[in-house]
């Protein structure tokens, strides 16, 4: 049955990073062995045959039919693909396994199949689709999209747009498809494959104004074949419209844009949703993966640091406006994590603390227990005295003020003033 979703959660925590991957399920690699085994004779790299290999096979396989097809080869070489699955793994090695090596791109989402992670690939080898996929045919069965302010009901359903045709050298006023009826009209002719469109920030657009009669006929149970489908008239091409029912709908929401409970209660009803929540410990497994440990980077507990940033934006604002761990999982170096904090996280910090900047000195732990600012802080002011710069003010009441500024020297007693 079809499934309609919408992931959630505040700024950088993967939402977008997540659709992606969920896209690999809407790709069609038509691979012939006889490019797997160019593919190795070329290379000789075992990882990348295997994940040519799960491609293949729609991205995902148990162990023993992939060790099958590399074995129906007949390559010349024996090739151990248990041992070349967990030598990549993403997950971190038990202390007792042999090391990881990199890239590490294929991962289990059960005990017996394993999946690779494309974009995991194309980071390590940027010419992959190039030089191993380019005279492959790749059917992409969904649509990507984003919604804004702009967005219509005729850029996601059918309208009228203007087209120039060169032919006839004048102006087609016809009713065109939009991006989701052109992708039910192609899931329509192939029911027995699943589609999906993916809908980036669901939730800045105009909800009611975009999705139109959709709001009604995206319902699982009311797709075609159900037992309470329903169809409707589309208003431009007087078309009889209905959604197939292999037709997957996922959306993304960024917490920190808009509240999850101003969402239109028509579209809330209909989906699923999903939080998607910071999590330090995907950043102790990407920087793994570098081999780089997270509770030490230079000295500073990277992990420590993120926490005690996130408790304190929760106790002084809320839950939906905390820090994504995608900002933090390419810090390799204090200084990394050093412009992260002045490049990222306070801008990040100051919209959300416009009219009171003053507590992301309690963010940083920057006040000492009297009040004063400390040596090693991070958000830092300075007083400007109102006296000092109006030696004469007339009637006007002018208060002083405090101008706050971030300090250019963030050192590691400055990162660990943070957690400790």
């Amino acid at each position: 049955m079809a499934e309609n979703i919408i992931f959630y959660g505040p700024p950088g925590t993967g939402k977008t990073y997540f659709l992606q991957s969920i896209m690999n399920d809407y790709i069609d690699y038509d691979i012939a062995d006889s490019q797997l085994a160019a593919a190795f004779t070329s290379e000789s790299s075992a990882w990348i045959l295997i994940t040519l290999v799960l491609l293949q096979n729609h991205g995902k396989m148990q162990t023993t039919d992939i060790q099958r097809k590399v074995d129906s080869l007949r390559l010349g070489i024996a090739i151990n693909v248990a041992a070349e699955l967990d030598k990549h793994n993403i997950e971190p090695a038990p202390i007792s396994a042999v090391p990881r090596v990199q890239p590490r791109v294929f991962f289990l989402l059960d005990p017996s199949e394993w999946y690779v992670d494309l974009v995991r690939v194309q980071q390590a080898r940027a010419d992959f689709f190039k030089k191993f996929l380019s005279s492959v045919k790749i059917t992409k069965r969904y649509n990507f999209v984003t919604f804004h302010q702009s967005y219509s009901y005729e850029n996601f359903i059918e309208g009228i747009r203007p087209e120039y045709v060169a032919a006839t050298q004048s102006i087609d006023y016809s009713p065109k498809d939009g991006v989701f009826k052109s992708l039910c009209d192609e899931a329509r002719k192939h029911k027995e494959k699943n589609y999906a469109i993916f809908i980036d920030e669901i939730n800045r657009g105009n909800i009611s104004e975009i999705f139109g009669e959709l709001i009604s006929l995206v319902e699982v149970d009311k797709r075609e074949g159900e037992t309470g489908a329903l169809s409707v008239v589309l208003p431009y091409s007087k078309a009889l419209f209905s959604v197939p029912s292999n037709i997957n709908v996922y959306g993304t929401m960024n917490t920190a844009d808009r509240s999850i409970d101003q969402i239109d209660i028509a579209l809330r009803r209909r989906f699923k949703f999903k939080p998607m929540l910071p999590s330090a410990s995907v950043i102790e497994r990407e920087l793994d993966l570098c081999g780089i440990d997270a509770n030490n980077i230079g000295g500073v507990d990277l992990i420590r640091l993120f926490n005690a940033l996130n408790a304190r934006i929760e106790i002084l604002l809320d839950s939906q406006h905390l820090l994504g761990h995608a900002l933090f999982i390419g810090c390799k170096t204090i200084e990394d994590i050093a412009n992260v904090i002045k490049n990222s996280v306070v801008p990040l910090l100051e919209e959300y603390f416009f009219d009171d900047v003053q507590k992301i000195q309690l963010i940083f732990n920057d006040l000492d227990a009297n009040g004063d600012l400390k040596a090693t802080a991070i958000y830092k002011h300075e007083d400007l005295v109102a006296d000092g710069y109006f030696p004469y003010a007339g009637d006007y009441m002018i208060d002083d003020k405090k101008h706050f500024y971030v300090s250019d020297n963030i050192t590691k007693e400055s990162l660990e003033q943070v957690y400790i």
